[in-house]
């Protein structure tokens, strides 16, 4: 997944990186009226993080495709038109969302060692719930892998 990983934050490096850049794709979310104003940075520090900026790039995939097709700049997302790529991405998205869940249960005031116990035994059984339906090619809890059509 390191390569999936590698591409995304380089995409959105790309896209942040830049003033100029950064400002033009802000101003063409908000010409096409997107949910989003903008992408997500990823640091290694806060390694959930990349759940947050997985799920944004997955949001915004149209967008930044147009967006640097309007540019010109075609090669920064020809990623994203790869369907092969496309099923890792999704695939990762969903399972670090998955991952982010888990994260959001263990946090906050008076949790108890038992009840953070019973997260982490729940989460071993999802996974395990997960190969089996990945096995039968059941996708009913990876909605992005199953929003590809040729994964259907």
């Amino acid at each position: 997944m390191k390569p999936v990983l590698d591409a995304v934050v380089k995409l959105v490096n790309t896209i942040r990186y830049r003033g100029l850049t950064h400002r033009q794709f802000r101003d063409f979310l908000q010409s096409v009226q997107s949910e989003y104003s903008d992408v997500l940075y990823y640091t290694k520090v806060r390694w959930l993080s990349a759940g947050c900026v997985f799920e944004r790039v997955w949001q915004l995939k149209d967008d930044i495709v147009s967006f640097f097709h309007e540019k010109q700049c075609s090669e920064e997302c020809e990623m994203l038109e790869d369907t092969e790529w496309l099923l890792d991405f999704a695939f990762f998205t969903d399972l670090l969302c998955h991952m982010n869940n888990l994260n959001v249960k263990m946090q906050g005031k008076n949790q108890f060692i038992d009840d953070i116990w019973a997260h982490l035994k729940a989460f071993k059984l999802k996974l395990n719930l997960f190969a089996g339906q990945l096995a039968k090619n059941d996708l009913s809890n990876f909605s992005r892998l199953n929003s590809i059509p040729l994964v259907n």
